[in-house]
């Protein structure tokens, strides 16, 4: 994000202090498949000195992704669809952004080259087939794993009694660029939680 809309975000977020806004976790539709998804949650991306605070609201279908990022008081700020071809941002202002590479869209936006698509693997921690070291539990969770030039940790699990088997805290740090995604609810497709 640029410089203003960092500035803007943090005197907001100092005006809302203890101020939060309830986000529904949108629908899955029906016959969603087992890899399917929406969830509701927090994330923070801080890159060096930088760092904004958004609310997350996150439906994935198939191989495309609907993403919305709102202020903690709810105004929108940003609304992402990413499909296997193409990455596509409206912000709250009305400006349209469209690139093929979703880390070029992440770069214009938050002003750091995040891997977009690879976050709806990240999320649900499963390894994909680049994935270097998993580090898992008794259980069999994966607790930290690198993908991508990207160090991934996980935590949470069980917080949410209708997904016990999904992490509700995902950090992701590659160099001074760090993610940190706290999940509030989980909805999963058909079999996406047995």
């Amino acid at each position: 994000m640029s410089s203003r809309y960092f500035a803007w975000i943090i005197l907001l977020l100092a005006l809302s202090l203890g101020g939060c806004a309830t986000t529904q976790t949108p629908l899955l539709p029906q016959g969603a498949g087992r890899d399917d998804f929406s969830l509701t949650g927090r994330v923070l991306v801080r890159q060096a000195e930088k760092a904004d605070v958004l609310r997350v609201t996150w439906q994935h279908v198939s191989a495309s992704d609907r993403v919305s990022l709102e202020t903690p008081l709810g105004q929108t700020l940003a609304k992402l669809e990413l499909d296997p071809d193409r990455a596509y941002a409206r912000l709250g202002d009305g400006r349209e952004f469209q690139f093929s590479d979703d880390t070029l869209l992440a770069q214009e936006l938050l002003g750091a080259p995040l891997p977009l698509r690879r976050f709806a693997h990240w999320v649900r921690a499963e390894p994909g087939r680049d994935t270097g070291e998993v580090v898992r539990d008794q259980a069999q969770r994966v607790l930290a794993m690198r993908d991508l030039d990207w160090q991934l940790s996980y935590s949470g699990y069980g917080d949410l009694t209708d997904t016990p088997n999904r992490p509700t805290q995902v950090e992701a740090r590659n160099g001074d660029i760090t993610v940190r995604l706290r999940i509030e609810e989980w909805a999963e497709g058909s079999s996406g939680n047995e």
